[in-house]
C-alpha cells in the first residue's frame, strides 16, 4: 500500500515541476508498456522512466549502463491505482541545461562523470547534461582517456566551445601527463617499441612513442589502421639534430 504522506509529497513535486534525484535500481523490459525502462525506488513507490524519456540528446542502444547511476528527473504522471510514478529524465535535462549552460559560459569548472568511452575520447555528464571530452583535450602527451580512466570516474572540466550542432566540447582543467622514463635520447635505429597512432595522413601516419614525440611511419599496405590504435614499430631513422624519428609499423597490438 502506498504511503499517503509520501504520495502527497510527490504530487506536490509534480505540480511544481521540481527536479528530483534518485538512483536507478533496475533496467528491464516492461511487458505492460512493451518498452525498456529504468526503475527507481521512490521511498517505496515504483518510479518508471520509459526509454523515450531517458535522454534529451542520445538514443542509447542499451540502458544497462544506467544501473547504479543517480539521475535527475521530473514527475509527469502518477498512477495511484497501479502504484507507479512516471518520470522523465529528458525533461529534467532540458531544464537543467539552461542553468548549466550559463555557468559553463561564465567559466565555471565542474566535476564531470565519464559515461561512455570512445577511441577518440569520452562522453561526460554534468548533472545530466552531456558533452564530449576529446583525448587531445584530456592529456598533454597523447595519453588516451581509456588508458587511465573508466566509466564512472570523474574529471574536472570546463567548457572549450559549443559545436555547430549545439553540443558541448569540454577540456580538462589540469591536463594529464603520463609519467614515463621515455625520452628522445633513448631511441636508436632498429629498436622495436610500443606506440599509439595519433594521426593518419595520405603520406603516412604519426605514431606517438614518447610524450610529445611522434615517429613518422608509412601506412602499411596490408593493414587497416586508425587513430588511437596501439602498434609496435621498428625505428628506421633517428635524426638527432632535428629530433625526428622515422619508423615502420610491424603489427597492430
Amino acid at each position: 500500500m502506498i504511503n499517503k504522506k509520501t504520495l502527497e509529497k510527490y504530487k506536490k513535486a509534480m505540480k511544481e515541476g521540481a527536479i528530483l534525484k534518485s538512483v536507478v535500481k533496475i533496467v528491464q523490459h516492461e511487458p505492460t508498456l512493451d518498452k525498456d525502462v529504468l526503475i527507481l525506488d521512490l521511498e517505496g513507490i515504483k518510479g518508471i522512466i520509459v526509454r523515450e524519456e531517458v535522454d534529451a540528446e542520445h538514443n542509447w542502444k542499451s540502458l544497462v549502463g544506467f544501473v547504479g547511476r543517480e539521475v535527475s528527473f521530473i514527475i509527469k504522471e502518477i498512477d495511484e491505482e497501479k502504484g507507479i510514478i512516471f518520470c522523465s529524465r529528458k525533461e529534467a535535462q532540458e531544464k537543467i541545461k539552461q542553468e548549466i549552460t550559463q555557468r559553463l559560459m561564465d567559466g565555471e569548472v565542474f566535476p564531470a562523470q565519464i559515461i561512455n568511452i570512445l577511441n577518440y575520447g569520452a562522453y561526460v555528464e554534468i548533472e545530466g547534461v552531456t558533452g564530449l571530452l576529446k583525448n587531445s583535450d584530456f592529456a598533454e602527451d597523447y595519453t588516451t582517456i581509456k588508458d587511465v580512466l573508466k566509466i564512472g570516474d570523474k574529471v574536472n572540466v570546463k567548457l572549450k566551445k559549443v559545436s555547430a550542432n549545439n553540443k558541448f566540447i569540454f577540456e580538462a582543467v589540469e591536463k594529464y601527463k603520463n609519467p614515463t622514463i621515455l625520452n628522445f635520447d633513448m631511441f636508436e635505429r632498429n629498436q622495436v617499441i610500443l606506440g599509439v597512432i595519433r594521426n593518419v595522413k595520405p603520406w603516412g601516419c604519426y605514431v606517438c612513442i614518447a610524450p610529445n614525440l611522434d615517429a613518422l611511419c608509412p601506412i602499411p599496405p596490408t593493414m587497416e589502421i586508425e587513430e588511437n590504435m596501439k602498434v609496435s614499430i621498428r625505428i628506421t631513422q633517428v635524426d638527432k639534430e632535428n629530433k625526428r624519428v622515422r619508423g615502420k609499423i610491424l603489427k597492430v597490438l
